[in-house]
């Protein structure tokens, strides 16, 4: 049992992360291995496919029992249950649409689902042409007519045409997630702007030489980024001999360009190299938190 729960997936991992090496450091003339650069990320998206649906039945199991022993919080869980069952019924029934209606046909009526994926129009068909790629294009005609009296004809992808119940679904499927998710997300990162002014202050008090030139820095930087820099700067234009240097937005363009950059580079370099020392030991066994134990 240990040599399955621990010695195995070493070998595989060291194996499998050896491989990856020589494929990637391999020329043309090793095509074998280096094919298996390829073969191998194909197999890491199966993994993580089976990894999110583990990861699904474990949200709902985990949710189902804080709803049945009334914890702290049990009405949040009942809210993502339901969202979590109702997005996933609407995905999986918008997504069944070609086993509902594969053909399309000539003067039959359909739902065409407008640009802002909010409401549909019923429309008729009136020709269907085929793309070299294989793509439908569909021609359809409005049944009711238009302000102006007349009824607009318009050619639509094929995946725009619904049945009454799909257009529905696919209008629901919309709204929740434009409607509700990407609100809620607006708001969460809207809250979040708060918390990051929070800890620039905090940061950008000065009791160092080193916090007063980032804050002297950062403040170049926003100023430079706003239209109140210019006026600055056209201010400054009046100071003798020096006030033409004095151009907040040159001298943002220069913070950013030298003196972040290469800090950025430093920065990139010295993650780099601890990605790579952490991945050698992982491959070596030296670090087995990955199993479930402790490094």
């Amino acid at each position: 049992m240990l040599f399955v729960k621990r010695t195995l997936p070493l070998i595989i991992t060291f194996i499998s992360g050896l491989i990856m090496i020589l494929s990637f450091f391999s020329g043309p003339g090793l095509q074998n291995i280096k094919s298996l650069e390829e073969i191998f990320p194909q197999w890491i998206q199966i993994i993580m496919t089976f990894t999110m649906i583990l990861g699904a039945f474990s949200l709902i199991r985990f949710n189902f029992q804080k709803i049945a022993r009334k914890q702290n919080g049990w009405g949040y869980s009942v809210v993502l249950l339901v969202g979590f069952f109702g997005m996933a019924a609407l995905g999986m029934l918008s997504g069944s649409w070609a086993k509902f209606d594969p053909e399309l046909k000539v003067n039959d009526t359909y739902m065409c689902l407008e640009d802002n994926k909010f409401s549909a129009n019923e429309v008729v068909i009136t020709s269907i042409t085929t793309t070299k790629e294989g793509a439908k294009i569909v021609e359809v005609k409005n049944i009711r007519p238009d302000a102006n009296g007349k009824y607009e004809i318009t050619k639509v992808s094929a995946d725009k045409l619904k049945t009454p119940f799909m257009s529905q679904i696919n209008i629901i499927q919309q709204v929740l997630f434009e409607g509700v998710f990407k609100a809620a997300q607006s708001t969460m990162f809207a809250l979040l702007a708060f918390f990051v002014a929070s800890a620039s202050f905090r940061a950008f008090r000065i009791k160092s030489k080193e916090a007063g030139l980032l804050m002297f820095s950062a403040f170049i930087v926003m100023l430079g980024n706003v239209p109140l820099g210019n006026l600055v700067s056209k201010c400054f234009t009046w100071i003798p001999l020096i006030g033409s240097y004095l151009d907040i937005s040159a001298i943002k363009e220069w913070i950013i360009s030298y003196p972040s950059s290469a800090a950025q580079s430093a920065i990139l370099i010295g993650a780099m190299l601890g990605y790579i020392s952490s991945s050698l030991k992982i491959i070596l066994g030296v670090e087995r938190s990955h199993l479930g134990g402790e490094g």
